[in-house]
């Protein structure tokens, strides 16, 4: 996508949950300077997703159906200023077609499934411990009951389709010091 020298230029960072999307970009962020971030996540009330995952799957996991108004709106008018760079965590990277055209460089944080679930795992016992105390179990026991029956399979869907419309391909194995290093060094490279 072309843009205006105006106008800032804008990264989409995809990956399925556990990737760290949202570390890496904020890592990068603070690498670059004039920078700011979206994240996909601070958008779920006023978004509308497929009820289902798996009938979405089942269906051929048309990625149109997540909508993001807000999101899409919210972009609009940061690639106006105040910032030189825009990273938006966006899991399906370009191809939302409502996403599409906002976006200067996609980049897709290509990691294991079985790392991804161990990261989410060790996310929820870090975050929910506490507040569920002996629920925990059930709610672990859920992930992992939902990373077989769904996870692979979204996956193959939604992350293939991200990887292969990416520009740039990180291995999300490493760490997020040298991931950022790196999606910064490209964006740099790239906005010029």
């Amino acid at each position: 996508m072309t843009r205006r020298p105006d106008e800032a230029f804008v990264v989409a960072v995809s990956g399925m949950s556990g990737a760290g999307k949202s570390s890496v970009i904020r890592h990068t962020v603070e690498r670059l300077g004039y920078a700011t971030a979206l994240h996909f996540d601070d958008y779920v009330a006023e978004s509308v997703y497929p009820p289902d995952l798996r009938d979405w799957l089942a269906r051929g996991a048309d990625v149109d159906e997540w909508k993001t108004p807000k999101l899409v709106a919210d972009l609009r008018k940061l690639r106006s200023g105040p910032f030189r760079y825009v990273l938006v965590e966006e899991p399906f990277g370009r191809t939302r077609a409502e996403m599409r055209d906002l976006i200067n460089m996609a980049a897709h944080l290509d990691v294991p499934t079985d790392v991804l679930l161990a990261r989410r795992l060790l996310r929820r016992l870090n975050e929910e411990r506490e507040e569920f105390g002996d629920r925990l179990l059930d709610r672990l026991h859920d992930d992992l009951r939902e990373h077989l029956a769904t996870d692979r399979s979204l996956e193959l869907a939604g992350g293939a389709s991200a990887k292969a419309a990416a520009d740039v391909i990180l291995d999300g194995k490493k760490t997020i010091d040298e991931i950022a290093a790196t999606l910064a060094a490209e964006v740099l490279r790239r906005a010029q």
